[in-house]
């Protein structure tokens, strides 16, 4: 009977043990959540309609393209801005409302957000703006130049503080699960649909002379904080994009 009590007693020494261990794990030992912040819209502002022809092929988009990381420091237009988003997820068929990158199911899960350094879209102020496709406009959420710590989410790569713009591309993986519930489908669905906007960026900004880089590592904490993310958005990519110094 003693040798039991014996056992009995390390067992709920045992027991207190880990129970005290998952405690102080919980309070202080876990990364703290990124809590997403209440966004307000500074301002709204109208883009110039898209330019659908172009005196550069497609198939010598494609030859040309290149990834670029060293930019110089001349403005890109609202035109570009323009051409660069319509490109991204413009819509291409008004009445079904159809964008110009294909999505799974036609749920168009993608968000692009523009931000811009000082000086680096003429008659644009600096900030961050998130793009509505649907009346062309852009939207400030985030007010003054943010390239450089846009950068410094990007795990500090230079040439993200160096470009005039970043265009940021994110994603809604519930709003794709609601139409494929089967989770693997619906998030493999939404990294495709990020790599058919990123595509189209990479050649419109060839076809007006201009150098982009996909980048797809930063910290996804910093990045929800830094362009005040609903919930349901999960950041994808990062195209920094302007003229080539090489």
């Amino acid at each position: 009977m003693q040798k039991k009590s014996k056992y009995i007693l390390v067992a709920i020494i045992l027991l207190s043990a880990f129970l005290v261990s998952y405690l102080v794990y919980t309070v202080f030992m876990q990364p703290a959540k990124t809590e997403n912040q209440s966004r307000v819209v500074l301002g709204t502002y109208n883009l110039p309609q898209a330019e659908i022809t172009s005196g550069m092929s497609v198939d010598q988009a494609i030859k040309d393209r290149r990834s670029v990381r060293n930019f110089t420091t001349t403005s890109l237009t609202l035109q570009d801005v323009s051409q660069l988003l319509w490109a991204a997820q413009g819509i291409t068929d008004s009445e079904r409302n159809y964008r110009s990158a294909p999505s799974a199911g036609h749920v168009f899960p993608m968000e692009v957000y523009l931000v811009a350094g000082n000086n680096g879209v003429q008659g644009l102020e600096a900030g961050i703006y998130q793009y509505n496709p649907y009346n062309n406009t852009l939207e400030k959420i985030v007010d003054g130049d943010q390239t450089y710590a846009l950068s410094q989410a990007a795990h500090g790569q230079e040439w993200v503080d160096q470009a005039p713009i970043s265009l940021v591309i994110t994603g809604n993986y519930q709003k794709m699960k609601d139409k494929y519930p089967d989770e693997n489908l619906s998030t493999r669905f939404v990294d495709i649909e990020a790599g058919h906007i990123g595509e189209n960026i990479y050649l419109e900004a060839v076809a007006r002379g201009l150098g982009a880089v996909a980048i797809g590592s930063f910290y996804d904490d910093q990045m929800i904080k830094l362009l005040k993310l609903p919930s349901n958005e999960t950041p994808i990519y990062i195209y920094p994009v302007g003229y080539s110094a090489s």
